[in-house]
């Protein structure tokens, strides 16, 4: 059994999509079925994941857990599978995330379960490959591999008039995959064989081949992340969708950037290349400005939302791009609260839109009339603002400041940035709670379920134990 965890957990979340594809459409099974089957595939595969994490030496860098599947003769490729720390708390955090999303979704009445449920078991199994994958070619496959179900559900639950957005977003994808692709081949061709990853980076690549590699595997990344001048794409997409999970799955795209650099580019990128990282560090300062001022000005809260994990997002990209080379776990520490924090917030701004809609209110003073909701908001949205009792507080805290320490301006750019995210929360948190847009007092709205917040109080609970012991869940 040990010899295979890792790949089964690839395959789990897999074979539950399948499973629910072949699942018969009885109207009144239906929808149960699915959601008994999502919950049992993601619990399995975070025991899985809590077990393989027991295998490890927490204390240790580097990849500890290795597997070793033949797939070609010929031409000779051998995939490998590792597991380090950071790969698996990612691994983790994610696989939470769904399970979050899939508790929070049982209760409520949802737009075609199988296609939804199958595409998020789905990306799950091929993101969690992403990370697992321990040499070019699978991670490659991977890379390629994981927009797929997320075409398909901004294809469903997006609203129709951005159908030419999903194509450009589909097309540019499909660009950076390619542009993957052919640098995996020059490497292939270059040494001759499949490389594990961690090794690519000691290629002695010269002249334009070497500019080529780097570069086509910068922008490959980059087709993943909510960067000027490519942002708007998914800007536009993701603030069309309503659909708390569908948001959640989008936002996760761009974890498949920051994850790509962070595997390839502290160790790997060449000095003739490493030039231009500051002119990159500016287009991500400037570009998280810009998100933070839309956002402010915005009255749409889950628009608000998309720019905060856009700004906390290129974030972290700025602390990969640092010559320090030493934030790769705080990054991976506060990503876990992220996640969770994000995951909630999603679905809380889902139930306070529903309620809009149904008491044909226009938002102002709504959380007047819903009290447990109006607690959960307030608690999560000091968490993501840096409440400092989370790990997104304290990690953040170093990330910044080593920003800092690298460059002045940079820094005071990126705080920037994050306080107006932050006032663009509270505006809409104060303005959610302002009354005086309502005079009438005989508003009755449907509240949070006790279930619902136990969940959501157990999230809390996470991140507060998360603080002291980010990997406190390690046996």
């Amino acid at each position: 059994m040990a010899d295979y965890l890792l790949l089964l957990l690839i395959l789990l979340p897999l074979i539950g999509a399948l499973f629910i594809l072949t699942i018969r459409d009885d109207k009144s099974e239906t929808v149960h079925n699915i959601h008994n089957v999502a919950i049992w595939i993601l619990t399995a595969t975070l025991l899985t994941t809590l077990y393989t994490f027991s295998l490890l030496d927490i204390e240790k860098n580097g990849i500890q857990l290795v597997e070793k599947y033949n797939w070609l003769e010929f031409p000779p490729v051998v995939v490998l599978l590792g597991a380090d720390v950071f790969s698996l708390l990612l691994l983790f955090s994610v696989g939470l995330s769904f399970f979050i999303s899939e508790i929070c979704l049982v209760r409520q009445d949802i737009k075609r379960p199988k296609a939804l449920i199958a595409s998020e078991l789905l990306f799950l199994g091929l993101l969690n490959g992403y990370f697992l994958a321990a040499d070019i070619v699978s991670f490659y496959i991977f890379f390629a591999a994981v927009s797929m179900p997320l075409i398909v559900l901004i294809s469903i639950y997006s609203s129709r008039h951005r159908k030419n957005m999903i194509i450009r977003l589909n097309l540019y994808h499909s660009i950076g995959a390619l542009l993957l692709f052919v640098a995996v081949i020059t490497i292939y061709t270059f040494k001759g064989s499949n490389i594990p990853l961690n090794t690519a980076g000691n290629l002695n690549l010269t002249g334009k081949s070497e500019y080529f590699v780097w570069l086509a595997i910068f922008f490959a990344f980059i087709s993943r992340m909510p960067i000027w001048p490519f942002h708007y794409w998914l800007t536009a997409i993701n603030s069309s969708i309503r659909n708390p999970l569908v948001f959640v799955v989008g936002n996760l795209i761009s974890l498949v950037g920051l994850y790509g650099f962070m595997r390839f580019w502290p160790n790997t990128v060449p000095e003739t290349i490493a030039v231009y990282a500051p002119i990159f560090e500016i287009i991500s300062a400037v570009t998280m400005i810009f998100i933070a001022l839309i956002g402010l000005s915005q009255k749409d809260f889950r628009y608000k939302l998309f720019s905060y994990t856009t700004v906390y997002y290129l974030l972290y990209l700025i602390g990969v791009f640092l010559p320090t080379g030493g934030l790769k776990m705080n990054i991976g520490y506060s990503l876990f609260a992220y996640l969770i924090i994000i995951t909630v917030l999603s679905f809380l701004i889902s139930h306070i839109e529903q309620q809009k809609k149904q008491l044909s209110l226009n938002g102002g003073g709504i959380l007047c009339y819903l009290p447990r909701t109006s607690v959960c908001l307030s608690l999560f949205v000091l968490a993501g603002i840096g409440l400092p009792i989370t790990p997104l507080f304290w990690n953040n805290f170093i990330i910044v400041s080593e920003i800092f320490n690298h460059n002045l301006i940079l820094g005071v750019t990126v705080c920037l940035a994050l306080f107006i995210a932050a006032l663009s929360f509270l505006e809409e948190l104060y303005r959610l709670k302002d009354k005086s847009f309502n005079t009438d007092t005989c508003i009755i709205g449907k509240d949070l379920t006790d279930f619902e917040v136990f969940i959501y109080g157990g999230c809390l609970v996470i991140l507060f134990f998360s603080f002291f012991r980010p990997l406190w869940f390690v046996f």
